[in-house]
């Protein structure tokens, strides 16, 4: 859900190349974090909220290794924080007219030749899930804090079928909320195809051939790919195309500032180049990601 936006959306025919990043937290105070310590939930759907959140962040994995190590409860180790919270749901359904055409008359051949305007009254049902978040620290510091609704809205008439059950609407929203919390708890890893610059405007024989070759090689061989690149910018050195497939390379090996070289040159050369511009946000999003992943990994060995 967060992350549809981090590459660009990907033709099926279009040549890629995976990069497996880690986007950062929301907060910055909750990725530091190591332990954590579920508190109580208040309302008639906080056990519900906190049960999932333990379980979104007892999930939580980056680089092989699980992120935090979850406390329930009172008493035991002291944690980094403990996480306090509340969950209201309610249910509210309005009259709402709808107006629709129907037939009144047809010919022989059942084809429509009158038809009237009518209204049907339908309920709009609005399903609210309001919750809260805290976390504090061993001190008493509050590390984080966020309030928020969370609305599902149906229009239902007579002849509306597959009426989800508001017990299934209110359990859809607390896990929607717990996932949407996880983001903002920890770094995630995600692996994400990012669209290969296939022009050759600018490359002529051998060069042209050799670009087109490392687009074929990206199907069976990274590597071999990013090796054909860097020779065709040998041979012709500010092709924007192969500039940007190097910065991807580059990026593949998270050697973000010659990826962040690459990208800018590619963007200095093609103004109108999106992909470079994205590419340059996507990096910055890694930076900050792996400085909380050090300060998160500090904290470890205190």
């Amino acid at each position: 859900m967060l992350f549809a936006a981090m590459a660009a959306a990907v033709p099926a025919h279009a040549e890629t190349l995976p990069i497996e990043a880690v986007y950062p937290a929301g907060s910055d105070n909750l990725a530091i974090l190591n332990t954590l310590r579920m508190g109580s939930f208040n309302g008639r759907d906080g056990s519900s909220l906190a049960l999932e959140l333990e379980q979104q962040l007892r999930n939580v994995s980056v680089r092989g290794e699980a992120y935090y190590q979850i406390f329930v409860g009172g008493g035991g180790p002291r944690a980094d924080g403990t996480v306090t919270g509340s969950a209201y749901s309610s249910v509210e359904n309005n009259v709402e007219i709808v107006q629709e055409t129907e037939c009144v008359a047809k010919n022989d051949k059942g084809k429509c030749i009158e038809k009237r305007v009518v209204n049907i009254r339908c309920t709009r049902r609005s399903v609210t899930l309001t919750y809260t978040l805290s976390v504090v620290s061993p001190r008493g510091e509050r590390l984080y804090s966020m309030s928020k609704p969370s609305v599902t809205s149906n229009l239902i008439c007579p002849q509306t079928y597959n009426v989800a059950p508001v017990e299934v609407v209110i359990a859809s929203l607390i896990s929607n909320a717990a996932r949407e919390l996880r983001f903002e708890f920890a770094p995630a890893q995600v692996r994400t195809d990012i669209r290969v610059k296939e022009g050759t405007s600018g490359l002529q024989g051998a060069a042209k051939k050799t670009f087109k070759n490392g687009i074929a090689a990206t199907k069976r061989n990274v590597a071999s790919a990013c090796k054909l690149w860097t020779e065709v910018d040998y041979l012709v050195p500010n092709h924007a195309p192969t500039l940007f497939n190097l910065g991807l390379c580059a990026e593949s090996d998270r050697d973000y500032d010659k990826a962040e070289q690459l990208y800018r040159r590619t963007a200095e050369l093609d103004r109108s180049e999106r992909y470079a511009t994205e590419s340059l946000e996507r990096l910055a999003r890694r930076r900050k990601a792996e400085q909380q992943l050090a300060m998160h990994a500090s904290r470890r060995t205190r």
